[in-house]
């Protein structure tokens, strides 16, 4: 075939070589084009999860004005709860007022020192208690520490029987109680 047939052939079907190169063109610009879709398709997965992710939060921030209140009232309220390494007249009547409340008797109480733990703001202020009472003393003694004000974190309790009774001559069965906790402080 040459040149004039292929000029002949065009003359005589100009419609069809039209459409010939017009698919050829468009072939090109597909395969041209086809390495974009992928990247397109991937920024619209993108976009798509950035997109849901901004309408979550949108609906999520309606009350954030009041969870914003709410939080620094708890925040408030576990501040006034903590205990201060430094203060240890205050940390020691806290012990004090279970003891007049469980009516226990306490024979032994130290603080010891805070652990150094870089730039945290709260850690274990470490206590080693030691207490007397009967039982159901010794037990409201652990309840009301545990779920008193402050933190509390028991590390051990070694509870051992008195032999020989009460200090007053009582035959109630009288333990010792011996307990190493935390409570959640500054230093």
């Amino acid at each position: 075939m040459t040149t004039a047939d292929i000029g002949g052939y065009i003359k005589k079907q100009p419609i069809g070589f039209a459409c010939v190169v017009l698919i050829l063109v468009l072939g090109g610009v597909y395969y041209y084009r086809s390495s974009e879709i992928e990247e397109k398709q991937a920024e619209y997965e993108t976009k798509s999860a950035e997109a849901a992710r901004i309408i979550s939060n949108v609906a999520q921030s309606k009350n954030l004005t009041e969870e914003v209140a709410e939080m620094r009232a708890l925040t408030k309220d576990m501040e006034s709860r903590l205990v201060r390494a430094g203060q240890l007249a205050a940390n020691l009547q806290t012990f004090y007022k279970l003891e007049a409340e469980c009516e226990i008797k306490l024979l032994d109480i130290r603080q010891g020192t805070m652990p150094k733990t870089g730039a945290a703001l709260y850690g274990g202020v470490p206590y080693n208690v030691g207490v007397q009472g009967s039982y159901k003393q010794i037990m409201f003694f652990l309840s009301r520490l545990e779920t008193g004000r402050p933190f509390c974190h028991f590390s051990n309790v070694i509870f051992s029987k008195v032999a020989g009774g009460g200090s007053d001559g009582s035959s109630q069965n009288i333990m010792n109680v011996t307990i190493s906790l935390e409570l959640l402080g500054q230093p």
